[in-house]
């Protein structure tokens, strides 16, 4: 069990002075619970013991609170019921730690649950000595290169606190994992997360042909690049495309900046070809904003 920990209204340590009276009113297991804190807001808690008490009951003795999650889907929170606590709890450390390295960026409560629930099965699936290689790897390390980065801080982390070795690809659905949390859809988008990856890969290889540059995808443009990518092909793959409102924008863009013109429509021609989507008009104009700033930066 891991000690005190700061930003505890998510997840972590409830210090003294701010713990408040929970009424837990569902048991998960012995070890996670729903609870409703003093003014009616639902959270779910972790903590030796917390469900083991016939229910509902009040919980008045903080030093049992090991993390406390807010806004939690009670579906996805249920998940919990099939998963140890040293790999619940190293979940929460992995997204802890994706809230600290990805700071720009916001992670849906759901993700420590989804997370966990992908890695009890790879702990199992390892001790049983079945490997399940990920053909998405090169793909995700490419597009998603701090997401990845913490999919391999990941593996070690659950070798420190499981004692399992997860094979090295399970750096790539970490990434996955995180990816997904950061639209807000968690597993029931990972489909659009995969597809996206493909994606995005093929569409930064036309921006380096066009515009003859090697991207760093470690960049500031390049993250936002490829954040504009997702919710834009979900937009597609969705049929949910943005109405062209700036038409007089657009065409004056497209003559002073002819190469991320090209660029974008070269983009457009890509999905339409592979995936029978388009872009508007406006969708492509905000696709050349992207593009001049990854070309400024050389």
């Amino acid at each position: 069990m891991q000690g005190p920990m700061v930003g505890w209204l998510c997840a972590g340590y409830v210090p003294k002075e701010f713990f408040m009276l929970l009424h837990v009113i569902k048991k998960i297991n012995n070890n996670v619970a729903l609870a409703t804190d003093e003014s009616g807001a639902e959270l779910v808690i972790f903590g030796r013991g917390v469900g083991f008490p016939h229910m509902p009951y009040t919980l008045r003795d903080e030093r049992r609170i090991q993390r406390i999650f807010r806004d939690v889907s009670e579906h996805v929170a249920e998940a919990a019921a099939t998963i140890s606590d040293e790999v619940l709890v190293v979940s929460s450390d992995i997204v802890d730690l994706a809230k600290v390295e990805l700071s720009d960026l916001r992670f849906s409560p759901n993700l420590v649950f989804t997370l966990a629930d992908h890695l009890q099965f790879a702990v199992e699936r390892t001790r049983e000595n079945i490997t399940i290689e990920n053909p998405l790897a090169a793909d995700v390390a490419y597009v998603y290169p701090r997401e990845y980065g913490l999919g391999k801080t990941a593996i070690g982390m659950v070798k420190n606190r499981v004692g399992i070795s997860l094979p090295a690809t399970e750096a790539c659905s970490v990434a996955l994992h995180l990816v997904s949390g950061e639209a807000g859809e968690d597993q029931g988008d990972m489909d659009l997360v995969v597809k996206s990856a493909k994606a995005i890969e093929k569409i930064t290889d036309i921006v380096e042909g066009e515009l003859n540059i090697s991207i760093d995808r470690n960049s500031y443009a390049y993250v936002r690049f490829v954040a504009h990518l997702r919710f834009l092909m979900g937009r597609l793959f969705k049929h949910e495309a943005v109405a062209s409102e700036n038409g007089a924008l657009f065409e004056e863009a497209a003559k002073d900046f002819p190469r991320a013109y090209v660029c974008a429509r070269k983009i457009d021609g890509f999905l339409k070809e592979e995936y029978g989507t388009s872009c508007t008009n406006e969708e492509i104009l905000y696709l050349m904003m992207h593009i001049g700033r990854l070309a400024t930066q050389h």
